[in-house]
């Protein structure tokens, strides 16, 4: 097994993205949510922006426009989103989530919190403030800068 150590401060910045990535990664793994982990990131931003153009949740995902236009061709063949026309807009549509979006992500959410519950289980209670502090800040940081 590969351990990191802790980071010296000014290495913060690039330590800290791969580790909440890896983290993402093995809670997913760990999770048994059964969808990529694409279908359920998409979802929440969407859940989470409210009505989205294509190119804007291309951009929030760091993806292509055409990728975006098929995951979301995908997503909407499962019922768990739709598009309707942009009132501002008759050439764009918005990309909504359904209720069957909005209730799947609430699941995804409890499995993904079942496979982190058994991760954080081990650890002392200080470990657990600490990462629920950090949790918080990062959360602040995505409120800030994520709108």
């Amino acid at each position: 097994m590969v351990t990191t150590s802790p980071p010296a401060s000014g290495d913060l910045p690039q330590h800290l993205p791969l580790v909440c990535s890896q983290f993402s990664r093995l809670a997913a793994r760990r999770s048994e949510v059964g969808v990529g982990a694409v279908s359920w990131r998409v979802v929440s931003t969407i859940e989470r922006h409210g009505p989205l153009r294509l190119s804007e949740i291309a951009d929030r995902e760091r993806v292509s426009r055409p990728t975006a236009t098929t995951v979301i061709q995908r997503l909407e063949e499962e019922g768990l989103v739709q598009r309707e026309g942009d009132p501002t807009d008759s050439r764009s549509s918005l990309v909504t989530t359904t209720e069957q979006g909005s209730a799947q992500l609430a699941a995804w959410r409890r499995q993904l919190a079942v496979g982190v519950g058994g991760l954080l289980a081990p650890l002392p209670a200080e470990g657990l403030a600490t990462l629920d502090r950090a949790a918080e800040i990062l959360a602040g940081l995505i409120d800030t800068h994520d709108g």
